[in-house]
């Protein structure tokens, strides 16, 4: 596809798949496994999905006064791509930007040709005004009224951080490098980094860098995880010598963690409805240099007693599958897929999971819920329809196992909820609960 690029190209096939209902990170996983990019082509290629997918209500506020017609679908990504690089970025020059999609469209759309010319020669400098809040930010009107009435004042403030693109976040093995170390090489491979303020163990980023290329990446010396997501584990506070059940584990960011936090001296049973996500979970935590402690466990843990014939736990962690609605500027394509109507679905099987979870735990042991939600039907309403349900159980203030005063003044009624944003970190919840002894369920 003469004068497009490859970049381009790629980009247009990502968002076909993620129209269709494939998750943005599965689906650009797939374009650098069949076409494998240099860096700066594979940085602009993920620079686009994520800016088209991010910003386009904004981006169709632009091109709807240009063409007054519905588009064909490839072509409406086209324009999006178009009027993403014109407004967003600034390293390719708008002529050569305009010249890319036009010889794009000849070739996926010829009769659109003339049409995408002209949308982008009148509409690069347009302003666009008189859009509503949902559309000046990209987010669904649901969402943005939802939050309105929560948030209040705060909205824009969210929706805004929604819409930045997240730092790289990771998390350091600290038994074998220092965080000083981290810093000095991810400098050198070109990403401004800087240890955070609230977790010993983490650094942020800026800048692109493809991880699985770094000595520290291979010698699992470093995770992608944010901080947030950490502090799951310190309220968890697993000891060495302990049985640990991570319920819901996906790829293994916390069940690596756990370990870390312990020295490799705790076991964890990690658990996935998934034998895909269990199969990168093994992956994962072999590159850690854990692969002795952890036993993995195939199974739907709603169903109960595939959970319980592992026996008790001293700690249970259920990571509950959610809503996303915390963790949009990472998740670009969630806020386009959910619906209010979501919400019953997901407090109902995140219920069953917490109940299955404290079955699962040894008397006087310790569970930790937590999602990447801050929607109460996911978070506080979970926690209180489980007290409510099970006397046994009892809420313990997470403030004791946090790791900054600033966190600690941040929990309410025992848990505690960042929004998008607060902190620089995603939007997460964490409560901890303990299953009293001589409790009968």
């Amino acid at each position: 596809m003469s004068g497009v690029g490859v970049s381009r190209e790629e980009a247009l096939k990502v968002l076909r798949r993620v129209r269709v209902g494939q998750p943005v990170a599965e689906s650009l996983a797939e374009s650098h496994r069949a076409h494998p990019l240099d860096p700066k082509d594979r940085a602009l290629l993920t620079q686009l999905v994520y800016g088209v997918l991010r910003h386009r209500r904004l981006l169709d506020g632009i091109i709807r006064n240009f063409a007054k017609n519905p588009l064909e679908p490839d072509v409406a990504d086209i324009l999006r791509m178009g009027f993403f690089q014109l407004r967003f970025l600034d390293r390719i020059p708008s002529y050569a930007v305009v010249n890319a999609a036009v010889e794009q469209t000849k070739v996926v759309q010829p009769k659109a040709t003339r049409l995408v010319n002209a949308v982008l020669r009148r509409g690069q400098l347009y302003d666009p005004h008189n859009l509503s809040m949902a559309e000046q930010y990209s987010h669904p009107d649901w969402l943005v009224e939802r939050w309105g009435r929560r948030f209040g004042k705060k909205l824009p403030e969210i929706l805004a951080a929604n819409n930045q693109i997240p730092p790289l976040t990771l998390r350091i093995n600290l038994d074998k490098v220092g965080r000083e170390e981290v810093v000095r090489a991810l400098s050198e491979a070109g990403v401004a980094a800087e240890a955070s303020p609230y977790l010993k163990e983490a650094v942020r980023g800026t800048g692109s860098v493809w991880l699985e290329d770094l000595t520290m990446f291979q010698r699992g010396w470093i995770t992608v995880q944010d901080e947030s997501g950490m502090l799951v584990t310190y309220v968890l506070d697993p000891h060495p010598g302990e049985r640990i059940l991570d319920m819901t584990a996906g790829v293994g960011g916390k069940t690596g963690h756990i370990l870390e936090y312990t020295h490799g001296r705790s076991h964890v049973v990690a658990m996935d409805v998934s034998r895909e996500r269990l199969d990168l979970l093994r992956r994962n935590v072999k590159r850690l240099g854990f692969s002795e402690d952890v036993q993995t466990v195939c199974g739907d843990a709603t169903l109960g007693p595939t959970t319980a014939s592992l026996g008790g736990f001293d700690r249970v962690l259920v990571d509950a599958p959610c809503s996303n609605l915390g963790v949009l500027r990472r998740r670009v394509d969630a806020r386009w897929n959910k619906s209010a109507s979501d919400l019953k679905g997901h407090h109902a099987r995140q219920v069953q999971l917490l109940k299955m979870g404290i079955l699962a735990a040894k008397p006087g042991g310790v569970i930790v819920y937590s999602t990447c939600s801050v929607e109460p039907e996911e978070t506080i309403d979970v926690v209180d329809a489980i007290e409510n349900e099970m006397p046994g159980v009892h809420r313990e203030s997470v403030a004791d196992w946090l790791p900054h005063d600033a966190l600690r003044a941040h929990v309410e009624s025992g848990t505690l909820t960042i929004l998008p944003g607060e902190f620089g970190m995603d939007g997460f919840f964490i409560a901890r609960l303990r299953y009293d002894e001589g409790s009968e369920m």
